[in-house]
């Protein structure tokens, strides 16, 4: 039942609030990025080919995020290296991530988001395989075009 009324208060604009961690937030980082892939865009902070940066809302309990889509171009090959870190962040980063000019100084973001934190790392290496696991250290700003 738990579910179906955390569903219902998402459409509704309300969120779940209770002590269990939402999905978003659990161990299975599978079903967390499953989760977060479903969250609602707040705002794109920086909106490029190679660096995309959005906050992002989780529809089920509220979290809000910090994705940071980093990508190379691969010219010789063309299997491009990709990552995406998505960090949990309080409702006063994510307003403070919305005024900083981070499309004109991303390191605004590790201004704001400055302590040590769990994150979701996804990393699509050049011919190898990908990774997918919850990071806890400092946040960073992979390389990008």
């Amino acid at each position: 039942m738990r579910n179906r009324f955390a569903m219902e208060g998402a459409k509704e604009g309300r969120h779940l609030m209770s002590s269990d961690p939402c999905i978003c937030l659990g161990d299975d980082c599978l079903a967390a990025r499953e989760a977060i892939r479903k969250a609602e865009h707040i705002v794109m902070l920086v909106d490029e080919s190679h660096f995309g940066v959005p906050i992002l809302r989780c529809v089920r309990c509220g979290q809000h995020f910090l994705s940071l889509f980093c990508e190379r171009v691969d010219w010789a090959d063309s299997d491009d290296p990709q990552t995406r870190v998505v960090v949990p962040v309080s409702e006063d980063e994510a307003r403070r991530l919305q005024v900083a000019n981070v499309a004109a100084d991303e390191n605004a973001i590790l201004e704001i988001v400055a302590n040590e934190r769990r994150f979701l790392y996804h990393d699509m290496p050049k011919g190898a395989p990908e990774t997918l696991a919850w990071k806890t250290r400092l946040l960073f700003i992979p390389g990008h075009d």
